[in-house]
């Protein structure tokens, strides 16, 4: 049947596109952990060209289902591929259980190193406003003064610590 043949090449294409978003995932973690804004910005353009693209193959799965669902009698409900797997009959059910099984297995890599990214984040901002008002209070209360580049002004601490032990 020519429509199940468009789907399994479908998932195909999804399972390829989900491999590709794993790999910007991985990039995107060493990225994070390399502290690296400028590639994470290249790469975040990377992952949402695949996304939009995983849209539309989604889009496409959702409008083949309806087709083939419009040829089975008796259905009821909204098609999906899971139903439609424990419908079909040999030799059809067996590449696209096949062909889903691995497009699940990769969906959920993808959203396991998607939460571990996340994660990273969140801890990294976290880190970067405590380190925010960490300086925010020295400013205030007369500690530790920098230099335009970033080092300490260590002559005038020098200098007022040996007067106040003095």
């Amino acid at each position: 049947m020519k429509l199940l043949e468009d789907l399994q090449n479908l998932i195909r294409n999804q399972t390829e596109l989900y491999t590709k978003l794993l790999d910007i995932l991985r990039r995107e973690n060493e990225i994070i952990l390399d502290s690296a804004v400028d590639d994470l910005f290249a790469n975040n353009k990377k992952k949402e060209v695949l996304i939009l693209q995983i849209k539309l193959l989604d889009e496409s799965c959702e409008q083949i289902l309806e087709k083939i669902y419009t040829k089975v009698k008796n259905f009821e409900g909204k098609p999906t591929l899971i139903h439609l797997i424990k419908i079909l009959k040999e030799p059809h059910k067996a590449p696209l259980k096949a062909g889903y099984s691995k497009l699940i297995a990769i969906a959920q890599s993808v959203k396991e190193l998607n939460a571990d990214n996340e994660r990273l984040i969140h801890g990294s901002l976290r880190a970067i406003k405590s380190s925010i008002s960490f300086l925010v209070s020295c400013a205030t209360s007369g500690g530790p003064i920098y230099e335009n580049n970033g080092q300490y002004k260590t002559n005038k601490m020098v200098r007022s610590m040996l007067r106040e032990e003095a």
